[in-house]
Formats: C-alpha cells, sequence, structure tokens
C-alpha cells in the first residue's frame, strides 16, 4: 500500500532497513553453505554404507541373475574344401581339410521355478546389509533336436559330451546344488559365464530330455532370473514386506502383507520370442528382477531433509524480519547468523543419531535439541519467554511437518509444494494490510545488540 504524505510525495524506505535486508538475504545465502557440506557429508556416508554392503556380499553373496537351465551340445564339423586352380597351364583340383568347433544351444521347451527367500541382515560396524538365501526348484523339459536338423549332409560330425547349463551369476553364493542330475561347478560355456553344468551322457537326439534341479542360494539386495525356456513360471515367496518388481517381465500376480509377499510370473513362448536371449546372453538378468528395498531409506530420508535446510533458515529469518518491523525491535546480524548456524546444525545432528539410533528417534532428539537451544537463545534476543516460546513452537511444528513429508514416500513433493504454498499464503493474508513503507521509515523505539 502506497499512501503518499503531506507533501505529495511518496515516503522512500528507510536506507537502514533496506540496507539490512540485503545483509540477511546474503546471510541466508551464505549459511547454505553449511547446508550443502552436510549434503555432501550425507553422500559421503551413503558411500560408505554402500562400500560396507559390498565387502559383506563378498564373503556371503553379491546380486544374483540365474539364466537358463538349457542344453549345450559341443561338436566338432569335418569337411574338405575343392579349389581349383590353373598351375603351369594346366586345371588342378586342390583339396584342403577344414574343421570347426561349434555348440549347439538348445534351451527349455518348458520350465517351472519355484523360490523361497528368507531375508536377514549382517552388520560391519554401524552398517547393514539385506542378504537372502533362496531355496530354489526347477524341472522342465528340453526338446533335443534330431541331429539331422543341425547337420548339412555333407560334412563329418564329432560330438562332445553334452552338458546341462545353469548360469549365475556369483558362483561364490551357491551353497547346493542336486537334482536329477549331477552338478559341478562350472558352467562349461564361454557364452553364459559362470555357473554349473551337469554331464548328460545319455543323451538321445529326437527324444525329450526332462530335468529337475535344487539350488541353495546366498545373495544380498536383489535377484533376478533370464528366462530362457520357451515357456517359463516361476512362483516366488520371500519374508520381506517390501518387494521392488523390476525387469522385462512383471508379475502376472503378487500378494504383499506385512510379513512377505509372493508373487508369480509367466512367460509364455508367444511373449518371450520378443526378448529372447541370443547368446551370449547379455543383460539377461534384467527379465525377471526383484529388489529388496527399503521404503525410503537412511540416506535417502536425509539426503531429502537437507534439501528443505534453506527454507528453515529463510522462514527463520523472514519471521525475525516481521519481527523486527512490526515490534520495532531490532535483532543484530550476527544474532541471525548463530540462529541460522543452530538450524543447519540440525541436519548435521540427524545425519550423526541416525546411524546409530531409529530415524525417528534420532528425529525427535535432534529436534529437541535444536529447538530448545534455539527457544533459550530467543529469551534473550526478544526480551521475551512468551514470545521465544511461540517461536519455538513454530520451529517444532516446522520440524513436524518435514518429518511427514519424509515419511510420504510417493507424495512427499505434492506435500512439500502445499506446505510452501500454505506458509506463503498465511504470510501474504496476515500482511495485506501493513504499510511496508511507512513501516519501515518510522524511527526504532528500541535497540539490542549482539
Amino acid at each position: 500500500m502506497i499512501a503518499p504524505d503531506s507533501g505529495g510525495k511518496v515516503p522512500g524506505m528507510n536506507l537502514a532497513a533496506t540496507a539490512k535486508t540485503i545483509v540477511i538475504g546474503l546471510l541466508a545465502l551464505v549459511l547454505l553453505v553449511p547446508v550443502l557440506m552436510i549434503r555432501g557429508l550425507v553422500a559421503e556416508r551413503q558411500e560408505r554404507r554402500n562400500e560396507a554392503v559390498t565387502g559383506i556380499a563378498e564373503g556371503w553373496g553379491k546380486r544374483q541373475s540365474v539364466a537358463g537351465p538349457y542344453l549345450a551340445v559341443p561338436y566338432e564339423r569335418h569337411w574338405t574344401e575343392i579349389r581349383r586352380e590353373t598351375v603351369d597351364g594346366k586345371l588342378r583340383e586342390v583339396r584342403n581339410e577344414r574343421s570347426e568347433s561349434r555348440v549347439l544351444r538348445v534351451p527349455a521347451a518348458s520350465v517351472e521355478w519355484t523360490v523361497d527367500a528368507e531375508i536377514g541382515e549382517k552388520a560391519r560396524g554401524i552398517y547393514k546389509a539385506r542378504l537372502y538365501s533362496a531355496k530354489m526348484h526347477a524341472q522342465g523339459l528340453i526338446e533335443v533336436p534330431a541331429r539331422a536338423s543341425f547337420e548339412d549332409g555333407t560334412s563329418r560330425y564329432k560330438g562332445g559330451t553334452p552338458r546341462l547349463v545353469l548360469g549365475v551369476s556369483d558362483p561364490f553364493g551357491i551353497r547346493s546344488a542336486s537334482g536329477s542330475h549331477a552338478f559341478a561347478p562350472g558352467s562349461g560355456d564361454a557364452a553364459i559365464g559362470t555357473g554349473l553344468h551337469s554331464l548328460v551322457k545319455e543323451l538321445e537326439f529326437g527324444k525329450p530330455l526332462r530335468f529337475s534341479l535344487d539350488l541353495e542360494l546366498g545373495g544380498s539386495e536383489a535377484f533376478s532370473l533370464a528366462p530362457l525356456g520357451a515357456d517359463t513360471t516361476v512362483a516366488m515367496r520371500a519374508n520381506w514386506p517390501h518387494p521392488s518388481f523390476q525387469g522385462r517381465f512383471l508379475p502376472a500376480a503378487h500378494e504383499i502383507r506385512a510379513d512377505g509377499f509372493a508373487a508369480r510370473w509367466t512367460v509364455s513362448r508367444l511373449a518371450a520370442q520378443s526378448s529372447k536371449c541370443t547368446f551370449p546372453c547379455d543383460g539377461v538378468d534384467s527379465q525377471i528382477a526383484v529388489s529388496f528395498i527399503e521404503p525410503v531409506g537412511l540416506y535417502q530420508q536425509l539426503e531429502r531433509a537437507s534439501k528443505y535446510g534453506f527454507l528453515f533458515i529463510g522462514l527463520t529469518f523472514a519471521a525475525f524480519l516481521l519481527f523486527e518491523l512490526l515490534r520495532r525491535l531490532a535483532i543484530h546480524p550476527v544474532q541471525y547468523a548463530l540462529v541460522g548456524l543452530a538450524l543447519a546444525i540440525f541436519f548435521l545432528l540427524l545425519t550423526a543419531l541416525s546411524e546409530h539410533v531409529e530415524f525417528a528417534a534420532a528425529y525427535a532428539a535432534a529436534t529437541l535439541a535444536c529447538v530448545g537451544l534455539i527457544s533459550t537463545y530467543l529469551i534473550w534476543v526478544l526480551r521475551s519467554i512468551r514470545i521465544a516460546a511461540a517461536f519455538g513452537a513454530a520451529l517444532a511444528a516446522l520440524y513436524g511437518m518435514l518429518y511427514a513429508l519424509l515419511q510420504a514416500e510417493d507424495y512427499s513433493l505434492l506435500g512439500g509444494s502445499l506446505l510452501l504454498f500454505g506458509l506463503l499464503a498465511i504470510v501474504m493474508l496476515a500482511t495485506r494490510r501493513v504499510d511496508w513503507y511507512v513501516l519501515a521509515a518510522r524511527p526504532k523505539a528500541i535497540q539490542t545488540g549482539a
């Protein structure tokens, strides 16, 4: 609102008030530096946590990816290459013997998997890793082709011993393997990498091969399976209530309970043909995948909380400026800085405490410490216990709203946007009748030092 003075001029804003507003704004920007440093500390601690989890997984089993099983039939092909050459004007026939080694790979025509995973935790120092022990059972059928289907009729073929191959990304996590065929370490096939194999000496070409296997596998954080077969079904159960279903195929049905989840995938040959693995099987571990996640992880919450650091400082400084103008009580920039540092240290306390106790308890302790310190300090700065208590209550309410935002995984952005809009609306409506020119031009009645 602008009102002309008696001389018909619009009163100018007090230069001291303008300068102080600029100084406070710059101070708020400077205090953003420690908040950014704390955000960097959170990222560093998360990296250390990831290193610890990797170290634990090295001794138990990393993220596991299983591919297969399929039949690998090695063979040698020999043939005679005939060339006609003219030597000294005479046409001669040159014969060269050629040979090559090949592998015929036959995926399962149908395979049914059942996976039963037990999730637990192991700690290294203050960091914990989610580990699992998965008991897996598979049974299926491989339609072995007749020899004539891959022989050309003009070459000589020498077959090797067929292998039933199962790919496992981290064989260190294999606890046991048994079934209709005796498995040995190593896949025996460079196309699939690491895993297990079983020699199939009784193989008959043109006749189906039935198989079954039981596998106990240790891993961490996530599990995936590549449906190499034409028709694949996977039924999985785990005692973890926060699965993240990923990969090319999502479960056809799933049930999530407080004590775990159950899911079932069905991949038909009609669907599998669009994403079928061609050897070597690069990236097949992304076909059916489950990650055992925390809905809102600790460091994700800490990183999100630190993003609101400047909001806390800005709102507090804005409240102080309004108080100065409305109550005519000066607050020194040094006092602004001390309160701003106390607000920034909240996020440092929260990070340090949450690594040792539950996040809710750490948040409550950090809030109590910072609100208590700032409220006590403001008693002398504002010269009023009642007003200092009101500031403390408002700050505690702001921390409470921030905690609610941190717990809202899917609605944090919406909640944060509504909070900012609501706070701005309250300030605008509460000060809609204030004549800022007149208010800033009036001399201050009371001055307080740092």
